[in-house]
């Protein structure tokens, strides 16, 4: 916040009441009225030049230049009213308060080219035809439609008419240039600080021209020679007050600026219209004279800023295509998503993206981002986007999502503001962190497994010694037992059956390889084995067993009885999967590289997506009854073998098991 801005805005308010104080009771009817009136300016050009000076930064060096201008303004007024105050009188020459008075314009042209340094680098040439066509343009219509007149009417000094006509013109070409800067392209300014200055500058240069009509007429210029001090003490208030601080920052902010060739030509329009009219001037004198030739310069000056105009848009026309070209180019062939989305709806979404999602070109266009995304992801993005368009900054997030076949997807998005044909958008960056994702889970899951086989290696063994002696004693109570109890015990006998097998379970999932009986083994022999005891279960369940066997199967080194226990959890496993009834298939063939390959396929009602990615996982289970070890058994037995188990599963159609085992 601007320091001291209170006393600014009172001391301002201070100002304007005694300037209004002035217009009721003074004016310049008296010497008193025209050196109080002088003594106001001198306040003013002062008041307005701190202000400015206090305003000026780094990033806005053009306040200060403006300032400066002031300071001179306030240094050549404080001279005048001083002289006038001593001779009581105002003087009948200019002196060194005019060269002051001229020098404030060169300041105030300084901090037009900063302004002009910010829209565009490198543009003094550009800088230096505006001033001169504006600077002809106004300098001739100002003489043509206000001085000429005066002069062929009425005596008055030349000089005076001249000075006054270079302060016209000068505040004339400001003011121009201050409709460019708020009309096309980026805005350096907010828009209270630039109508402010517009005001200020416009309001001096009818105080010149006020002060110049009133010069012709004698009695009536001394009764209301008011006017131009007020209006050039009125201008200069406003132009300090453009210092203040804006209580909307973003009203500074950029916005993108339009370089086509309906921008191009409403830009140049209005100059257009006043070169014509100069053109009709010309024609009408039908002699030469200065305004003829003021015209003719002009008209030559529209020429080559028309060019100059003409050129730039034809080389940004051909940059923009090259940057096109180079944007689609990287973009389309990039290997990172790239989205824009715009009203909650994605407008753009290039090939990687939506592979990525693994949709079809065009498939994921007019709908939200979020609809793509894991629900509990969906609002937190959503929120993200609002923060992004309220306070313009970009933003860094990690996403789940899930690709059209239902697998999960983990990504990085950034995102920041941008511009889709014209109006505010949001645009971003997709990273498919999957892989690494997956393997961190698989890292954790590893760690899991570590931690429980430690847990198994030391109290296995402990429970297993009383575990024995509650088994025997049970068996020795149940033989004496009558037929009434006989069934208490039973149920005892049987829930310590499974209390060993799930200790025999920790057993081997702590260390399967040291419970290993490596041999060679011939996988097809062990499947004849397995099917008639998977047989009896299968048929309860109305449930048919087929295999089949490739001729050349390997011989595999491996422990027959874990393999065979991996084997019969996986079908029990697809029969249990199928409770109305099925087939299962188990497949046994050598893949190219050697390894024996079994599939076990069954037709039940599959497994979701979130399931598979836990299957695995220690006590993690969907059965009422089961213990959530059984495949974590599997996957470790599979896994101390060398091989690899992997279940894959599509709803409604089945899931399939498969067993790859180096030979």
């Amino acid at each position: 916040m601007f320091r001291g801005r209170s006393f600014a805005v009172y001391f301002g308010i201070i100002l304007l009441v005694l300037c209004a104080g002035w217009l009721l009771f003074l004016r310049r009817d008296s010497f008193t009225g025209a050196a109080v009136s002088h003594i106001l300016q001198t306040l003013a050009a002062l008041y307005a030049a701190v202000l400015l000076l206090r305003a000026s930064s780094k990033e806005a060096k053009y306040w200060l230049f403006y300032g400066l201008g002031l300071l001179v303004y306030f240094v050549a007024q404080l001279i005048w009213s001083i002289v006038t105050l001593i001779r009581g009188a105002e003087p009948d020459y200019l002196g060194i308060p005019e060269l002051l008075w001229r020098l404030q314009y060169l300041f105030y042209l300084i901090a037009l080219y900063m302004q002009y340094q910010q829209r565009r680098s490198n543009l003094a040439f550009r800088f230096i035809l505006d001033i001169l066509l504006y600077g002809t343009m106004a300098s001739t219509l100002y003489w043509n439609l206000l001085i000429e007149p005066i002069l062929s009417h009425h005596h008055v000094n030349r000089d005076v008419v001249g000075y006054h006509m270079f302060n016209s013109s000068f505040n004339a070409v400001i003011v121009f240039l201050l409709l460019f800067f708020s009309w096309y392209g980026k805005k350096i300014i907010s828009n209270r600080a630039n109508r402010f200055l517009l005001s200020g500058f416009l309001i001096k240069l009818l105080g010149n021209t006020a002060f110049v009509y009133l010069l012709s007429y004698a009695a009536a210029g001394e009764q209301w020679s008011w006017i131009a001090d007020f209006c050039w003490f009125i201008g200069m208030m406003f132009i300090g007050f453009a210092a203040l601080p804006d209580k909307d920052p973003l009203g500074a902010s950029l916005r993108p600026g339009n370089e086509s060739r309906q921008t191009f030509m409403r830009r140049y329009a209005l100059i257009i219209f006043v070169c014509a009219a100069l053109i009709a001037v010309i024609c009408r004198l039908g002699d030469f004279s200065m305004i003829s030739v003021g015209a003719i310069v002009a008209v030559v000056l529209l020429a080559i800023r028309l060019s100059v105009g003409i050129y730039e848009l034809e080389s940004a026309g051909a940059a923009l295509m090259q940057s096109r070209v180079n944007y689609d180019n990287f973009v389309e062939s990039s290997l990172l998503g790239v989205f824009i989305e715009q009203n909650g709806r994605l407008v753009y979404m290039n090939p990687q993206g939506e592979s990525m999602f693994g949709c079809e070109p065009g498939q994921m266009l007019g709908q939200p981002l979020a609809s793509f995304l894991l629900e509990a992801d969906r609002d937190r993005l959503k929120q993200e986007f609002s923060m992004i368009c309220r306070l313009n900054q970009s933003s860094r997030l990690a996403l789940a999502a899930r690709k059209s076949n239902q697998t999960e997807l983990f990504l990085e998005m950034q995102a920041a503001p941008a511009f889709f044909k014209g109006k505010p958008a949001i645009s971003g960056l997709l990273l498919d962190v999957t892989e690494s994702k997956l393997s961190e889970q698989h890292l954790i899951r590893s760690e899991k497994l570590s931690v429980i086989g430690q847990l198994a290696a030391g109290v296995a063994h402990e429970i297993r010694n009383p575990l024995t002696a509650l088994k025997g004693f049970t068996q020795l109570l149940h033989r004496r037992t009558t037929d009434q109890n006989r069934h208490y015990f039973d149920m005892m006998l049987t829930e310590l059956e499974r209390i060993n097998y799930i200790v025999g379970e920790f057993m081997l999932l702590s260390k399967p390889h040291q419970w290993q009986q490596i041999s060679s083994c011939d996988m097809s022999s062990l499947l004849d084995d397995i099917i008639p005891i998977m047989q009896s279960q299968a048929i309860i369940t109305n449930v048919s067993i087929s295999a089949e066997k490739s001729p050349d199967l390997p011989i595999v080194q491996c422990d027959a009885n874990q393999i065979k226990q991996v084997l019969v959890n996986l079908m029990k496993n697809a029969i249990e999967a199928m409770p109305g009834g099925g087939e299962l298939h188990v497949h046994m063939k050598k893949d190219h590289k050697g390894f024996l390959v079994i599939d076990i396929i069954d037709q039940g009602v599959g497994i979701p997506q979130h399931v598979i990615d836990r299957l695995g996982e220690p006590f993690y289970t969907t059965k009422d009854t089961g213990t959530g070890l059984g495949l974590t058994v599997c996957f470790k037995i599979i896994q101390s073998h060398g091989g690899t188990l992997s279940i894959t599963s599509e709803p409604n159609i089945g899931t399939t098991a498969t067993i790859r085992l180096p030979a």
